[in-house]
């Protein structure tokens, strides 16, 4: 004896609605865990870990036709973990030359248009300012400050 199922168009809806539901919840999950393991993620004992940055820029025009416009590094905030030995890698894509310290370091350096300049550390706790001389105010097309969080 077979039996024959019948399924509506609305019962049809339902569950196809379900399982995307499902699909996409999933992803959120998988993705969210992704985020956090980066994030997370300790350099191996001995070696160093390497954080990326970039120099960018907005602009707009304003209403009565001047040009605005603002530098910034991103991302605006990279993470590492006390006693790391870190390799900040920063490329200078927007602007000519950006001249900066990162306060509570001891570090300073120039970042080129299409070059690249590194600055190494051991990480050690607290929040680390990066910041821009050359745009270090709204008068000079700033601020433009970055964080290394290290906890």
């Amino acid at each position: 004896m077979s039996r024959l199922w019948v399924i509506s168009r609305r019962q049809l809806q339902l569950g196809l609605a379900a399982i995307a539901f499902i699909m996409v919840s999933i992803a959120f999950i998988k993705y969210g865990a992704l985020q956090l393991s980066e994030r997370e993620a300790h350099a191996a004992p001995g070696e160093t870990r390497i954080l990326h940055m970039i120099t960018g820029e907005f602009k707009t025009t304003l209403e009565d036709g001047k040009e605005l416009e603002t530098y910034l590094f991103h991302p605006g905030t990279v993470y590492a973990h006390d006693g790391e030995q870190v390799e900040l890698r920063i490329r200078g894509v927007n602007g000519k030359q950006h001249d900066f310290v990162i306060e509570g370091l001891n570090k300073s350096g120039t970042i080129k248009k299409n070059e690249e300049t590194v600055v190494t550390f051991t990480a050690k706790e607290g929040i680390y300012r990066i910041v821009c001389l050359t745009h270090a105010d709204a008068a000079h097309e700033g601020p433009m400050i970055g964080y290394i969080v290290v906890d």
